[in-house]
């Protein structure tokens, strides 16, 4: 009776491994299939570096970049991606460091900032009439 039991019992945990590592591979495989999660423009903005210059919640640093928020309300995606792409104004060309993918993720993103911007000693500094 003793070794039908422990038969049995070594049967149950082979079944129960066996079923585990496949569920295992079955995930595994599914990550495989699936593609990293392009980021959206707010991550972009961190981890390319545009919060170096127009500060980490794009609010623009004295001396070195404008605001962004609310430069949907100022400028065009056509504006804003050929800034992205060619530079311009101060700003250091990005066309060949972002993939085509990346940019128009950050035009999409910034085109739809459309609150105005608070003032700041940045925008004091700024002449009269000019856009950025």
């Amino acid at each position: 009776m003793y070794r039908r039991l422990s038969l049995l019992g070594l049967r149950c945990i082979v079944l129960l491994f066996g079923l585990a590592a496949c569920g295992v591979q079955a995930q595994e495989q599914q990550q495989e299939k699936q593609p990293d999660q392009p980021l959206d423009g707010a991550a972009l903005t961190k981890q390319k570096g545009c919060v170096y210059c127009h500060g980490e919640h794009l609010e623009g640093t004295e001396g070195k970049a404008p605001s962004l928020r609310g430069v949907g309300l100022r400028r065009d995606k056509t504006f804003i991606e050929g800034q992205i792409r060619n530079g311009g104004q101060s700003m250091p060309p990005f066309g060949e460091a972002l993939t085509n993918e990346e940019i128009q993720t950050l035009v999409q993103y910034l085109s739809q900032m459309k609150e105005a911007p608070a003032k700041t000693s940045t925008d004091a500094k700024q002449r009269p009439g000019k856009k950025h």
